[in-house]
């Protein structure tokens, strides 16, 4: 019976000490969706973004990642967000307008 007791001790204590990961999202900037490209020319995306803390920081992009929660077409401007991005450097044009990938957002409240 000492010797059961000790075993669910210990395996209750391996058990306890198990620590959850972190679903918290960490992201690369704090942005201003600041409205839709309403000319979008050949070289031009939809929507105009300005990412805080980068020198060159206007920049444009097409779509927010599925699941965002953010419905631009009815959304009111500006949106303060946090983002994960990267250039979109398929072609010229992408290049020339400063193109951006939204990876991930998440809209401030």
């Amino acid at each position: 019976m000492k010797y059961l007791f000790l075993i669910v001790f210990a395996i209750g204590g391996l058990l306890s000490s198990c620590k959850k990961s972190s679903t918290s999202t960490s992201y690369m900037n704090t942005a201003t969706i600041t409205g839709p490209n309403l000319t979008v020319p050949p070289c031009g995306a939809a929507y105009y973004i300005v990412v805080h803390g980068i020198v060159d920081s206007e920049a444009q992009f097409n779509v927010l990642p599925t699941g965002s929660g953010i419905d631009l077409t009815t959304a009111t401007f500006p949106i303060n967000v946090h983002i994960n991005w990267h250039h979109n450097n398929d072609d010229a044009c992408d290049s020339i307008i400063n193109a951006l990938i939204i990876d991930g957002v998440r809209k401030v409240d």
